[in-house]
């Protein structure tokens, strides 16, 4: 599947006033050719509960076809939510300043764990 064909699938997304942003991360980024799925993200507008997100996620698993892994930006792990936003690429934007606000956000509280979790790492790298 080509981009196009990606942007056309989740053209449907773009209707959802919660959703600010969608990316691509993941295998398909880095090499399409082995990609078994296509891991799309959603940038949502504002906080919601765990419940909320869990339920949107859902609703577009049941809407998409199977070969998209669909996960919200905020319930990711930080360390993923920064991955995504260095190797990510964005398939549409309706709030670029909101994208960037949550992007800075996620940056700065990476660096506040990035020592300690660059720590376990290197702990979990000596032991094997």
């Amino acid at each position: 599947m080509n981009i196009n064909q990606i942007k056309k699938k989740l053209n449907t997304l773009k209707k959802d006033k919660q959703i600010i942003a969608v990316l691509l991360f993941g295998s398909y980024i880095n090499n399409r050719l082995y990609a078994r799925d296509i891991d799309v993200c959603l940038v949502l507008s504002k906080k919601y509960t765990n419940k909320e997100m869990t339920n949107k996620r859902i609703k577009y698993y049941s809407i998409l076809p199977n070969k998209f892994d669909i996960q919200i930006f905020q319930q990711l792990p930080l360390f993923i939510r920064r991955r995504i936003l260095e190797e990510g690429k964005i398939i549409f934007c309706k709030d670029e300043d909101k994208l960037y606000d949550i992007a800075y956000e996620t940056i700065k509280e990476f660096n506040l764990f990035e020592k300690a979790y660059n720590y376990y790492l290197k702990e979990v790298k000596n032991e094997i």
